[in-house]
């Protein structure tokens, strides 16, 4: 099992332990928990083999897990899930191209009660564009950059010569950064849905 899931799941056992351990003595006091883990931040460059993973938690069990009112639960992938208190489920978005998609999905636990997320994906294609603004070698083997970096949803990261750019995701970033001199001397952008550009600096 990758280290990531691993500890995705061993995280989701801790909150499921306090979860549970919250409502001994209590009867059904909650409704039931349902999140997405992959993709993580809802949005992705591809629908190529397009999967959304998540997982659905009750202290009294789970009944049903309904996207757009189709229960997945009812399929043979899932037989032996229904009333266990952790599940872990997923699905595909059909039809889908660039823009935002929606999919409802519905917990049930075994009580009848029931919790509802509204799911958006954006599917996005259309990488950043990077400006130097200005880009300076200097006689102590350091280089001077200065740059704008666009997106049409956010930039969620940059990095000159490997080194990150401290910034909070939006749609427009300037920096100015004095780093040492790479061998190129490199500037990447990235949106959150993937897709980058890369500049080497001359």
């Amino acid at each position: 099992m990758p280290r990531s899931h691993a500890a995705t799941l061993l995280a989701l056992a801790a909150v499921l332990s306090l979860f549970l351990g919250g409502c001994i003595g209590r009867g059904d006091a909650i409704p039931p928990m349902v999140g997405i883990r992959e993709p993580k931040n809802g949005t992705t460059n591809t629908s190529s083999d397009l999967r959304i993973v998540g997982y659905a938690m009750d202290d009294q069990g789970v009944e049903a897990v309904r996207v757009n009112g189709v229960d997945l639960l009812d399929s043979a992938v899932y037989a032996g899930e229904r009333g266990k208190r952790f599940v872990e489920f997923a699905f595909a978005m059909p039809n889908l191209s660039d823009g935002l998609s929606t999919s409802t999905i519905e917990v049930e636990d075994v009580t009848g009660r029931k919790a509802v997320l509204n799911y958006d994906l954006q599917i996005d294609n259309e990488p950043p564009t990077l400006d130097i603004v200005a880009f300076e070698r200097r006689d102590n083997g350091r280089i001077a950059v200065e740059g704008v970096a666009r997106d049409n949803l956010r930039v969620s990261a940059i990095t000159v010569n490997n080194v990150p750019v401290q910034f909070t995701p939006a749609m427009e970033h300037r920096f100015e950064l004095n780093l040492p001199a790479g061998d190129p001397d490199v500037v990447v952008v990235e949106d959150g849905a993937g897709n980058r550009i890369e500049r080497t600096l001359d």
